[in-house]
């Protein structure tokens, strides 16, 4: 799964400013740079466009022509700061990828990314890592570095001995994880698995699911960076399921399993989120980010990594809840 980041420059607002006012440069172009590095990704995959202020064209058209978005010229690297090794990433289309861009302002094909495979790359946890890009015509090239994130692993719930939650009305369900001491904020999600069957499905049982995000934007403890915990209220997830299922008198349904993960982000994530930027994806609506650690552009380039364990359960107790409770009755789970 990927977790890369994608924004770009909107129009410059100058309707209604005074027409003496020359506010517009000639045309120039801003290289708009981002994207994550994963340990746990089996692609590493770079976002770079260009921007531009234009004094004759407004950037709305600017933006619906792809020869205006994209470089045609660049090298993007991933460089290991350490020892100086050097991958170069290939040009792509993200659509064909399985990445389409989503619907807005700029134009949705093609849809480049740089990708290198992680097979390809000597990625270590807890190393530098350095973003750099040349264009031609440009003799300095762009810089951006990161630490890339060690692994996460999830410890309550407990992979190995214990995969059971429990959800109690008036308590907290605790979850637990370990994270690299670069890691600054984190992203807790439960993938609520179940059957359902209907007179829609002809009576036969389809697999579905929905995700609760439980928790987002949770830094870590700065006393003890590699642990972080989350206590959830119980009732949160009776109420998350209320509002997640339709209400179908028609339909049974059973409950499967869950799937906890957690998302953990590089310290410039973090920086990012607290000035109000969270529009995350490489399939993302692109606004104009205030954070930026691309020298000489805009952008981020940071490093994330996923931790998840699968086929929990739940209590008996919760099951019960589940099935009879007064919040979710009407949802028709059986055991």
């Amino acid at each position: 799964m990927k977790f890369t980041l994608s924004l770009l420059l909107f129009s410059l607002l100058i309707a209604s400013c005074d027409n003496a006012l020359d506010i517009i440069e000639a045309r120039k172009d801003i290289p708009v740079v981002y994207g994550f590095i994963s340990l746990s990704d089996t692609a590493q995959y770079i976002r770079l466009e260009k921007a531009f202020v234009d004094e004759t064209t407004s950037a709305l058209v600017i933006a619906q022509d792809p020869d205006s978005l994209y470089y045609d010229d660049a090298t993007v690297e991933l460089v290991r700061t350490s020892n100086g090794a050097s991958f170069a990433l290939e040009m792509v289309d993200g659509k064909l990828e399985g990445y389409s861009r989503e619907e807005g302002a700029f134009a949705q094909s093609p849809n480049y990314l740089y990708k290198i495979r992680t097979a390809d790359i000597a990625l270590e946890g807890d190393e530098e890592y350095t973003l750099r890009i040349g264009r031609e015509g440009k003799a300095e090239s762009i810089e951006a570095s990161t630490v890339l994130l060690g692994q996460s692993r999830i410890r309550r719930p407990d992979p190995v001995t214990a995969n059971i939650l429990d959800f109690d009305y008036t308590d907290r369900t605790r979850f637990f994880w370990q994270v690299s001491e670069s890691a600054a904020t984190h992203n807790l999600y439960v993938d609520i698995n179940y059957r359902e069957r209907s007179p829609d499905t002809n009576g036969v049982f389809e697999s579905k699911s929905v995700t609760w995000e439980v928790v987002k934007n949770l830094e870590s403890n700065s006393s003890e960076p590699t642990r972080v915990e989350y206590e959830a209220e119980g009732l949160g997830f009776y109420n998350f399921l209320a509002g997640a299922i339709p209400v179908d008198e028609d339909a049974e349904r059973r409950f499967e399993d869950l799937t906890v993960r957690v998302i953990s982000g590089g310290e410039e994530i973090n920086s990012f989120v607290s000035v109000g930027e969270a529009n995350l994806g490489i399939t993302s609506t692109q606004d104009v980010p205030s954070f930026s650690n691309i020298p000489g552009g805009r952008g981020i380039f940071s490093s994330t990594n996923t931790a998840f364990v699968e086929n929990v359960t739940i209590s008996n107790p919760t099951r019960d809840s589940l099935v009879n409770g007064t919040i979710t009755r009407a949802l028709n789970f059986t055991n």
